[in-house]
């Protein structure tokens, strides 16, 4: 068996992690398996920047000629794929969350059905199993090992894999390598959604500080969003105000994070990024940590858009946000959940008329009430998922090309169309 282990340990210092990883892969290579260790933080790495040349003008390969260049083949070429990391805030590493990002030019933009909603299809007729091993931290709860799980299930869905197993260090390397060899016996059931979650009224603020993590930073959709919201705000009391922070200038983080615990309160939006947070996000989440010391942390609330029609797939990283909120000791308000918002910047007027009078509508009741409106959220988040009985109608239309216009016509424009399929790492 061909195993690919990504080391998300991101402080050298932490050596019991690395020793466990190395103990792992020795065990491993005395069964007899063939093992690829990446140690992420010695790579250089760079953030995707949401272009989307990966499928647009290089289709299937990244336009960053760095490291992130060595996992999609990692990856496709193996049996196993181990994503470990210890728990920042209750989620694996900036570090190995960057390199998940990385990963999606191993998939194709078009959508395809699984499970009756939608996903990106298969680039690659192999993908291999997965498996999450992470090192908890000191306050980590039954909880917080739930949520990661859950996202990574989503992730390994989307990736075409099966998350087979979830485990901690305080298994032996012996007992991770007998999971590994046994990986595709192991039965592991999807998650359920998650409800939507219901945040808590606080007297409305006067000013907001907005940290707008789209990767494309002001050319994004989530700026676009959050401007209807804020006019909306606005528009509630002409005295207030906002300040807006775009994540994607990482050597800021710090200063954002001071900014954050300066706030009055604050709004963090970003699109979903393999079934969480961008890679830019989960840094400035990790950089929030000192706020755990802290009393009297702001009100939070945040914004989660995806290209996927339905909301559904952002309500598990939503979950997971609603701890983060109680973790830094800063009141939940909720969250904004809103899919199929990939392409909104070249749609007319008419076709986003109304997506934007609801974000402008909910900015005006968190004005006036210092609360999110839970029926307002619900009637924005539609469809949270698609009706069984329109699986085959999506099949269908899919089939036809019609659902692939969008991509097709800008991959023609790149003279990539012909391309569009390819794949630069078959073996």
């Amino acid at each position: 068996m061909k195993v690919t282990i990504l080391n998300g340990n991101d402080h050298a210092s932490n050596v019991d992690f690395d020793q466990y990883i190395n103990q792992l892969e020795d065990e491993l290579n005395s069964h007899g398996h063939q093992v690829k260790h990446l140690l992420l933080r010695d790579m250089k790495i760079n953030y995707c920047i949401g272009c989307f040349d990966c499928w647009l003008k290089t289709p299937g390969e990244c336009v960053h000629h760095d490291d992130g260049r060595l996992v999609p083949p990692a990856i496709l070429e193996c049996d196993f794929l181990l994503w470990a990391s210890p728990l920042r805030l209750g989620y694996p590493s900036a570090i190995l969350k960057r390199t998940m990002d990385r990963s999606i030019p191993i998939l194709l933009p078009y959508f395809d059905i699984v499970n009756d909603e939608a996903h990106h299809a298969a680039r690659y007729p192999h993908y291999p199993l997965a498996g999450l091993l992470i090192a908890p931290e000191a306050d980590t709860d039954t909880e917080d090992r739930k949520l990661v799980e859950n996202m990574f299930s989503r992730t390994a869905l989307n990736m075409k894999s099966r998350l087979t197993f979830s485990a901690d260090t305080a298994q032996s390397p012996a007992e991770v390598a007998t999971l590994i060899e046994n990986a595709a016996g192991l039965k592991k059931t999807l998650p359920a959604y998650p409800a939507a979650t219901r945040g808590v009224a606080i007297q409305p603020p006067h000013r907001i500080t907005v940290f707008n993590g789209s990767p494309r930073g002001k050319k994004g959709n989530s700026p676009i969003l959050l401007g209807k919201f804020l006019q909306g705000f606005t528009a509630a009391n002409p005295a207030n105000s906002s300040e807006i922070f775009d994540l994607a200038e990482t050597r800021r983080t710090e200063e954002f994070a001071a900014k954050f615990a300066g706030a009055e309160c604050a709004v963090i939006a970003f699109p979903l990024y393999t079934d969480a947070m961008p890679g830019i996000v989960k840094t400035f989440i990790e950089a929030l940590e000192p706020c755990k010391e802290r009393s009297q942390n702001p009100p939070v609330l945040f914004v989660v858009q995806s290209g996927f029609p339905e909301a559904a797939h952002s309500r598990f990283v939503e979950a997971y946000l609603q701890k983060l909120a109680a973790r830094l000791g800063c009141p939940y308000v909720g969250t904004i959940v809103k899919g199929g918002i990939e392409g909104i910047q070249g749609q007319p007027e008419q076709m986003t008329r109304k997506l934007f009078e609801r974000f402008e509508q909910i900015g005006r009741t968190f004005g006036e009430t210092g609360a999110l409106n839970g029926d307002q959220l619900a009637r924005l988040a539609k469809p949270e998922r698609f009706p069984r009985i329109l699986g085959p109608l999506f099949k269908l239309l899919s089939a036809s090309g019609l659902l692939n216009m969008w991509w097709d016509m800008q991959l023609k424009q790149n003279q990539a169309f012909e391309q569009r399929f390819n794949r630069p790492y078959a073996q």
